[in-house]
This record gives C-alpha cells, sequence and structure tokens, in this order.
C-alpha cells in the first residue's frame, strides 16, 4: 500500500491564449523539489513532446554537446522512421540556432538520433559531415538487457505514450525505476528528470496507481504526489484544453454533438463507443454479475429481449462494497462468463453511460478471458 497525498498548486502553467503547453514552468517547479518523475498528461497536440524533446536539444548545445537524452518507448519496434523518424526534424530552426550552423537536420539512425550537417554534393549524393549522437533510444520493455550499457552524462529521459488502452508491461514501475537508474548511474551532481508523457486515451494505468495517482480523481492543473514522509514522488501537469484544442473543436468536430469526439477533440479522456441503454433496459430484471477492479465497479445485467440475450452495464448497487478483486457474488471470477463476452461480440452490450462502459472495459482487462471484450471494444 502506498502512502500518497495529492497538494494542488494553485499555479495556471497555461493560459487560454496559449496556442501550445511551456514545459518549463513545469520543470523549474520540480526541480525546486529535486522530484526526479514529471508528468504530463492531455489531449493530443497540446505540445507535450514538442516542449520536451526542444528543451532536450537546447540542453545538449549548452553542454557542449555532452549531455544526449533518452528518448523512451514501451516497445522496441516502434522505432522506426515510419513512427517516430521525424521526432527531431521539426525541430530543425532549434539545432541550426544552437548550434550556430554546425548542425541544420537530424536523423534516426538504428537507435540512435544523430545531429549533422546535411548538404548535396555536384552528384546529387547526400553529404553528412558532424555527425553526433543527440539521442538514445530506449525500450521500457527490454530494459533490464541495457542495464550494463552506461552512455555517459544524460540530460533527461521523456517516456512517450507511456498511458495505453492496450495495457502495460509486467511491472513496468519497477522498470521505470530502472530505467532512471540508468540514466544517472548514481550521478547526483545533476538534476536529471524523467518525463512520463500520457495521452488522455486509458485511466487503467497500473504505472500512475503506484505513483499514488488515481487517474479518475485527477484535476487539471499542477499535482504533486508525496510518500507518507512528505517527499515528492512525482509532479504531474495535467492540462487544460488549450487554444488550439479549443479552435480546432470549433472549427471541425463540435458540429456533431457527439461526446467520443468531444472527448479527443477538447483533450478530455478518449472513451470507446457504446450503445446507450433506455431507461427501460437499466431496470430490467435478469441475472446480475458484480464485477470491479481496483476500486472501479460495475453491475452487469443478463436478460433476454425478444429471442436475444443482452448485456446492460450499469453503475453498481448502493450496497456493493467494493474490495480489492473482481467477484461475482460471493464468489472470486476465474473467467470472464461466456455469456458476457458473447453478448459484447453480438454487438448486444448497452451501457448507462459511455464512462461506465468504458469502466467496464477497464475491469475486463484485469480478468482471464477479459481480453477478448477489450479487443472487440477497443
Amino acid at each position: 500500500m502506498f502512502h500518497v497525498k495529492q497538494l494542488r498548486v494553485v499555479k495556471q502553467m497555461i493560459d487560454k491564449e496559449q496556442k501550445f503547453i511551456d514545459i518549463h514552468p513545469i520543470l523549474d517547479y520540480a526541480k525546486s523539489l529535486n522530484c526526479p518523475y514529471i508528468a504530463i498528461i492531455g489531449g493530443k497536440g497540446t505540445g507535450k513532446t514538442y516542449g520536451c524533446v526542444d528543451n532536450a536539444i537546447v540542453d545538449y548545445y549548452a553542454s557542449g554537446e555532452k549531455h544526449p537524452f533518452f528518448y523512451v518507448r514501451r516497445y522496441d519496434k516502434t522505432f522506426t522512421k515510419s513512427i517516430c523518424g521525424n521526432l527531431l526534424n521539426v525541430h530543425r530552426q532549434t539545432i541550426i540556432n544552437c548550434s550556430k550552423g554546425k548542425h541544420n537536420t537530424a536523423e534516426l539512425s538504428g537507435k540512435v538520433y544523430e545531429v549533422m550537417n546535411k548538404t548535396m554534393t555536384v552528384k546529387g549524393d547526400d553529404k553528412r559531415t558532424h555527425r553526433n549522437i543527440i539521442a538514445y533510444c530506449r525500450s521500457m520493455n527490454n530494459v533490464e538487457t541495457e542495464t550494463g550499457d552506461d552512455k555517459g552524462e544524460i540530460s533527461c529521459g521523456i517516456y512517450d505514450e507511456f498511458l495505453s488502452r492496450d495495457g502495460e508491461l509486467k511491472d513496468e514501475f519497477l522498470k521505470i525505476q530502472i530505467l532512471h537508474s540508468n540514466m544517472i548511474r548514481n550521478r547526483t551532481d545533476r538534476y536529471v528528470p524523467l518525463w512520463l508523457l500520457g495521452n488522455t486515451v486509458s485511466r487503467d494505468s497500473a504505472v500512475a496507481e503506484q505513483f499514488g495517482i488515481k487517474l479518475r480523481d485527477l484535476k487539471r492543473g499542477m499535482n504533486v504526489y508525496t510518500n507518507k514522509k512528505g517527499v515528492p514522488r512525482i509532479v504531474l501537469y495535467y492540462t487544460p484544453e488549450t487554444a488550439a484544442n479549443s479552435e480546432a473543436a470549433q472549427m471541425y468536430y463540435d458540429r456533431f454533438e457527439n461526446d467520443h469526439i468531444n472527448m479527443i477533440s477538447h483533450g478530455d479522456w478518449v472513451l470507446g463507443t457504446y450503445k446507450i441503454a433506455s431507461q427501460n433496459m437499466l431496470y430490467k430484471n435478469g441475472y446480475t454479475w458484480k464485477l470491479f477492479n481496483n476500486g472501479v465497479a460495475v453491475n452487469v445485467t443478463l436478460y433476454v429481449q425478444g429471442l436475444t440475450p443482452v448485456i446492460v452495464v450499469k453503475r453498481p448497487s448502493d450496497n456493493f462494497n467494493i474490495g480489492v478483486s473482481p467477484i461475482i457474488g460471493k464468489h472470486n471470477i476465474v473467467t470472464m462468463p461466456k455469456q458476457i463476452i458473447q453478448c459484447v461480440i453480438n454487438g448486444a452490450m448497452f451501457a448507462e453511460t459511455s464512462e461506465i462502459g468504458e469502466d467496464f472495459r477497464d475491469i475486463a482487462k484485469h480478468i482471464t478471458g477479459g481480453q477478448q471484450i477489450v479487443n472487440y471494444i477497443g
């Protein structure tokens, strides 16, 4: 059991007129607390990755090209040019300015990013000079195998897309600690933060829970999570809606008046698409399973509509005590009931609200056989 408390810092790090997030006040605040872990959670397009990478590039040149950074993703297979090949290239102007023209571009080469001066010869061939490594790629799924590989002094780590609808690695929280240990190598003379950047795609995260973060209770703005002695464990900034979000939503998305689209366009939590149960369906009698995991609970009622079995997912009853593991009645669930799985696959699932449907999906991730439900819902 982690003993944590949440401190609300009444300080706006981004205003409505600002197009994208400014990471520097967040970084300065975390540094003042000497807190090594910094998380930013927000919708796509708010500039989380851009801001962190741009700052790492500036730090690299300020150190005399001695302090590269780690760029981290969950799986090794994602380090391809099609997925993250342009990560640094969108910062060409920063590279040119900070290097005073020595470098004019950056490329992904294997599992490193190199800055270089790239020109074209009279024969039309590319000529690359002054090539230096500015960033090392690290994958969370094999971080233990890289423990013995000391890359020297690292400026920071950027773990991109740490929140996932597809699930996390086993012991991922421990892997994050190992990664940070690999970054600092017991060097304590400098502040070396590890950024955890997450899009608002899933509130079911063991990593967040182990930091003491309840994503369902998360408030916009700055949040500091401490241990029972008051020592900060992680500084988390949940971004308000930016001007960029608001303008795009007004121009393109709000016209559809769709809750799922609004979640994406306004930077709120993304929910799956669920059929909403009518009031009549919510009060139908049938066989009810009471499912829960980690403080999140739903009732799932099965009944026959005409000749078709359907399930209705709704709020748990008031007298339902939420525990620490999923249950059916008084018995522990071993596997997800086939009737529930079949109704979901047949499109015969209805939810009281989209949020309750999402709770059901999150619970299913932790029950044997429930992955079929997660795969179907998406």
